[in-house]
């Protein structure tokens, strides 16, 4: 009888779809699509938490730093990481966020920029970013920084 039931449980636990994974920080929560890897979990060093994922069948990518911006306002942090970057053209505005082009191991980038209240985020898209954004949009969630992620 026990053999019976424990070759049932197996079977229905084969039966189960598999479930996603989700990784939280206390700015955003990430439910990992199947084809989507975590190339860096979300990793808080001195008040910044960063996080790195990456698409299993090409060189898509979306790299996430969020904290606090000491007073700074987007414009200005968005500068700051375009000159980092060596950004092609300065930020440009676009629904309250600033964003920028750049190149990162010949590769073609977008970063992302906003303030909400006294947090900032960078997110920053590699390779193909209309994927990259999509990921954002479909798996990326945040019940009270919903205005940091790209618009």
């Amino acid at each position: 009888m026990l053999k019976k039931f424990a070759a049932f449980v197996f079977i229905m636990l084969l039966a189960l779809p598999a479930i996603a994974e989700e990784l939280s920080t206390k700015y955003f929560t990430v439910n990992m699509p199947d084809d989507w890897k975590v190339i860096m979990p979300p990793t808080e060093n001195q008040g910044i938490t960063s996080a790195v994922f990456a698409k299993n069948t090409s060189g898509v990518s979306v790299t996430m730093v969020v904290g606090p911006s000491s007073g700074a306002d987007a414009k200005t942090i968005a500068g700051m990481f375009a000159t980092q970057f060596k950004a092609e053209k300065p930020p440009v505005e676009k629904n309250g966020q600033y964003t920028f082009n750049f190149t990162q191991q010949e590769v073609p980038c977008q970063a992302w920029v906003a303030v909400q209240g006294d947090v900032f985020m960078v997110s920053s898209l590699a390779g193909n970013q209309k994927e990259a954004l999509n990921f954002i949009k479909k798996n990326v969630k945040s019940a009270d920084y919903a205005k940091l992620l790209p618009q």
